[in-house]
């Protein structure tokens, strides 16, 4: 509904999705010049224009996807900025490419989204079937998307724009590469949309026969500014057309007409001419007089493309000319009425939704929407499992290696061995598995957003009403969750291993008589072992919060994996420069075990579980602070650069 102090604005046409005098640069260039239009609630609008003219960077703007220089997007009578879930809650889009997973069908794909939307489990199946209904792809069953066609691809896009049943879809270029057959079925699905649902359909396009006989209403862009906006009846009514004459001697009416100021062009037996000023009876009596072969003459009205024609022809001359700078485009009115929008500018007093659509707990639809998407790669779960494979391998390792220091003693090889306990077990696995965690989960973080942003699937995500903070948000819990189930893994299989393999009994020294004198108690190594696990954590969730941070900055997969790799060894790598300065505290890797040097609480309780009396952790004031500073930080970098990124 309207605000009420707005609403005599809208009379007699309720505006329902409107642009104000929005602008947009990129750089020096002028990609849109003040821009309005006005979308009426039930209107199929044809969005006209060259490449290039803007019809795309409107669209996103008004999703959400770019964020406008100057000017105001209203939908229902707020402000789209202010209240961005609320109208996404409304919107839906599809620009340019859809975007999918390839590897999942397209019933997972649009699952996904419809529980990102809002939707409960069984409503979103219902809503999943009646779309796939919708465009025509209920039969294609498992099959992946990067199986599907040019069309099928085209059709899944228009379907999760129309997820959730939005009041208005904006489709940019839907029936670009399509077949004929294909051309027809989108238009059917948009007269559909619009006549069953109440959908209000904005799409735009540079074939203008797409655009014939389909929308009632069309505005026309030119270099960023929009010349015309009007019914299509009425473009047509007020487009001068040329009139039609058939004859069986077309040559030699073109001749008579010719004498008289009138040019023709002869197309067979049939002749095409502008009367300009004459009277079309007149014409015709003339005709009659002269006893010209005349089999018809009726009149031929304007098709959409010579109307577009005139009026960019219009606008190229004017934008020329220095008096036509800050000119408004014409809003035609049909015979008889004033313009109902004519002179409107940007409504006064905008109020908030009074109807509120978006629904609550978005992180948490964002959390599961990550979650569903990463374990549908069964890549990610071997991923997430190598850690604790890797750490069970040096358990079996070290026994191994006491199983030689034993046979040593027998043989008066060697005076003494310190017997291996589980503790001690417990730290190899997590010293040699940890690194490999941090890297993986690092690896992983580096994904979520770059190889989103890569296939385009986060524009999709980013049509839902959902704020981009509460995506890095949701995206950000689902990695702590991931890290935390490698993490529990790790930790689990190096606790029953090293129970298997050894016990967790006290440190002792085993004298070749066989006697064994104890050199720390189990009871004392229990706390350290809780501390050694609850320290190590921390610095995974960090190098999880750097790969966050490089997906952000770079929208290909391969570069993102490549900075986040590349972050961790010049961390790794930098606590001997640090070192030096007395900040090496400061870097997460200080609080992770590593081969370049170990500082990490790891390595003390492993000194400690083998019997090292005077083992300390250097850095144990930081061991909480410093991983979770890094977290924050690099959580803002991440929100921050999002929220000003340009997602096309």
């Amino acid at each position: 509904m309207l605000p009420a102090d707005c609403a005599g604005l809208y009379a007699p046409h309720a505006v329902s999705l409107e642009l104000v005098q929005v602008t947009r640069r990129y750089g020096t260039q002028l990609a849109l010049d003040r821009l309005s239009i006005h979308v009426r609630d039930g209107d199929l609008y044809g969005f006209l224009g060259h490449n290039g003219a803007g019809k795309t960077t409107a669209m996103r703007i008004v999703l959400g996807l770019v964020p406008a220089s100057s000017g105001q997007v209203v939908v229902d009578g707020f402000d789209a900025v202010r209240y961005p879930k609320e109208a996404r809650a409304r919107l839906g889009g599809l620009i340019e490419v859809p975007g999918f997973h390839g590897h999942l069908d397209g019933r997972r794909n649009l699952g996904l989204l419809a529980r990102v939307q809002g939707l409960g489990r069984r409503e979103a199946a219902v809503e999943v079937e009646r779309l796939l209904g919708v465009v025509g792809l209920a039969k294609t069953g498992t099959k992946a998307v990067q199986a599907y066609s040019h069309g099928m691809r085209q059709r899944l896009g228009i379907a999760q724009a129309l997820m959730g049943s939005p009041r208005y879809v904006l489709l940019d270029e839907p029936m670009n590469g399509l077949d004929p057959e294909g051309i027809a079925e989108v238009r059917e699905i948009l007269r559909r949309a619009a006549r069953e649902s109440g959908t209000t359909v904005l799409f735009s396009t540079h074939q203008l026969h797409e655009v014939e006989g389909l929308c009632n209403r069309v505005g026309v862009l030119y270099r960023g500014r929009l010349v015309i906006e009007a019914d299509t009846a009425t473009l047509f009514a007020a487009a001068r057309g040329r009139h039609r004459i058939e004859s069986a001697e077309p040559a030699r009416v073109g001749e008579w007409l010719a004498a008289r100021g009138l040019s023709s062009n002869v197309v067979g037996e049939q002749l095409e001419l502008e009367l300009a000023e004459r009277s079309p009876a007149e014409l015709l009596r003339d005709l009659v007089r002269a006893e010209l072969p005349i089999r018809a003459f009726a009149p031929r009205p304007a098709s959409l493309e010579e109307i577009y024609l005139s009026h960019t022809r219009a606008a190229r001359e004017a934008t020329a000319s220095p008096e036509s700078e800050g000119s408004a485009p014409r809003e035609l009115s049909a015979p008889g009425e004033g313009s109902a929008l004519s002179g409107l500018r940007a409504p006064a007093g905008l109020r908030a939704p009074q109807e509120r659509r978006a629904p609550g707990g978005a992180v948490w639809r964002v959390v599961r929407y990550e979650l569903t998407r990463v374990f549908a790669a069964r890549s990610v779960c071997v991923l997430v499992l190598l850690p604790a494979a890797v750490g069970v391998a040096a358990i079996l390792e070290r026994r191994q290696e006491l199983q030689r220091s034993l046979e040593k003693v027998e043989n008066a090889e060697l005076f003494s061995a310190t017997d291996v306990t589980a503790f001690e077990a417990v730290a190899r696995a997590l010293g040699a598995g940890l690194p490999i965690l941090a890297l993986a989960i690092a690896g992983l973080a580096s994904q979520t957003l770059a190889s989103e942003l890569a296939r385009n699937t986060l524009r999709n995500l980013l049509l839902r009403p959902v704020r981009r903070l509460e995506v890095v948000a949701g995206k950000a819990l689902a990695l702590v969750g991931v890290a935390t189930l490698g993490f529990a893994a790790l930790a689990a299989s190096a606790l029953a291993v090293g129970a298997a393999c050894f016990d967790f009994g006290d440190v002792t020294e085993v004298l070749p008589n066989g006697e064994r004198f104890a050199l720390v108690e189990a009871g004392a190594l229990w706390p350290e072992l809780w501390r050694a696990l609850a320290f190590s954590f921390p610095p995974v969730l960090a190098y999880g919060a750097l790969g966050l941070l490089a997906g952000s900055l770079l929208r290909g997969a391969a570069p993102a994996l490549a900075l986040a790799f590349g972050g961790y060894v010049f961390l790794d790598l930098a606590r001997a420069f640090a070192r030096a300065w007395d900040v090496e505290a400061w870097l997460p890797s200080a609080y992770l075990p590593s081969p370049l040097g170990d500082t990490s609480f790891v390595r003390t309780f492993g000194d400690l579980s083998q019997g090292v009396s005077n083992a300390s952790f250097e850095y144990a004031q930081g061991a909480w602070s410093v991983p979770s500073l890094w977290i924050v930080a690099c959580f803002l970098l991440t929100t921050w650069r999002l929220s000003r990124r340009q997602v096309a």
